[in-house]
């Protein structure tokens, strides 16, 4: 089969079983119709974002509805001047997705050549978080604060090897949506955290108290920032176990470069997060949790290792 019957059989397989269900653990559960000052809404139908066009600058609070089949994130980039989703699909998408092949056919020095047909201006490309892995049918809402210009919203999350944001069909894009962030003169102030959680390719996942049960918001820094193994810098996602989990696939599962990596179905039932910023950087995420089990973990290879992925629990009766 090729990749073009592939991908379209694999699209036409979420179309029609793309029911969704809401957990227990999701904000609210379907899109407002008015729009609220500082939300900004971004809803992921099968592999395609629905966002608006522009964005005023300053602090965000992005709502990230996934009704769809399938895990996806909403990765937010500040493109370099004079670029944007056209060179993204037509420069980018197709040499992550001509690597990616090359890897899972255990090509690993051709692989590093396709990869290295990255153009000059993707080393420019500024990450300025946006939601984590979001399972189907949940919510996510993340606040960040935009500078004003281009910016894409990419999830780069594996469907039968093909990355979401890569289209074989050279008439379609990827699940890549472009946005203008606008100077604004309105001087939001950040939410209020109820406590803070670090990252670092250092020290690994803190935080000072462990997360409670119901409502709260969960200020995220970025001590330091680097590029790990799989080309990306370290972010940082919140899961909850299912029955079935297994650390060791979960571990692995976080690295896109492996097979199965990053690939559909997900391992557990991931509710948010915040994707990869800059150090010093800082993002809120608002959560709503309920008794269970639950790790944060960074897309890193060896998360364990690297002490990015720290296990927690809430108890029932908290």
């Amino acid at each position: 089969m090729d990749s073009l019957h592939r991908y379209l059989v694999l699209l036409l397989f979420f179309t029609l079983t793309g029911c969704v269900h809401v957990t227990d653990i999701a904000l609210p559960q379907t899109p407002s119709t008015a729009r609220q000052p500082g939300v900004v809404e971004i809803v992921a139908k099968g592999m395609q974002f629905e966002a608006p066009a522009e964005v005023p600058a300053g602090w965000n609070t992005f709502r990230f509805f996934n009704d769809s089949a399938m895990v996806h994130f909403a990765l937010l980039e500040k493109m370099p001047p004079g670029t944007g989703l056209i060179e993204q699909q037509e420069q980018v998408a197709p040499a992550f997705q001509e690597g990616m092949d090359l890897l899972n056919a255990g090509k690993q020095e051709a692989a590093m050549k396709a990869f290295g047909k990255l153009p000059a201006w993707f080393a420019d490309v500024e990450f300025f978080g946006g939601a984590g892995l979001v399972s189907p049918g949940n919510v996510a809402e993340t606040t960040v604060y935009l500078e004003p210009g281009t910016y894409l919203i990419e999830c780069y999350v594996k469907t039968g090897g093909i990355f979401h944001s890569f289209n074989p069909s050279p008439a379609l894009y990827g699940m890549v949506a472009e946005f203008t962030v606008v100077p604004n003169d309105s001087r939001r102030a950040p939410p209020k955290a109820d406590w803070t959680l670090s990252v670092s390719g250092v020290e690994g996942i803190r935080f000072e108290k462990p997360p409670m049960s119901g409502r709260q918001v969960v200020e995220v820094y970025f001590a330091d920032q680097q590029v790990h193994e799989n080309f990306v810098g370290h972010d940082v996602h919140l899961l909850r176990f299912a029955e079935d989990t297994d650390i060791a696939s979960l571990v692995s599962w976080m690295d896109w470069r492996s097979p199965k990596g990053l690939d559909t179905p997900a391992p557990a039932e991931f509710v948010g997060g915040v994707n990869e910023m800059a150090a010093g950087s800082r993002a809120y995420l608002h959560l709503n949790l309920v008794p269970g089990r639950y790790a944060w973990i960074a897309e890193v290879p060896n998360a364990a290792g690297k002490k990015l992925l720290r296990e927690f629990s809430i108890p029932s009766e908290q």
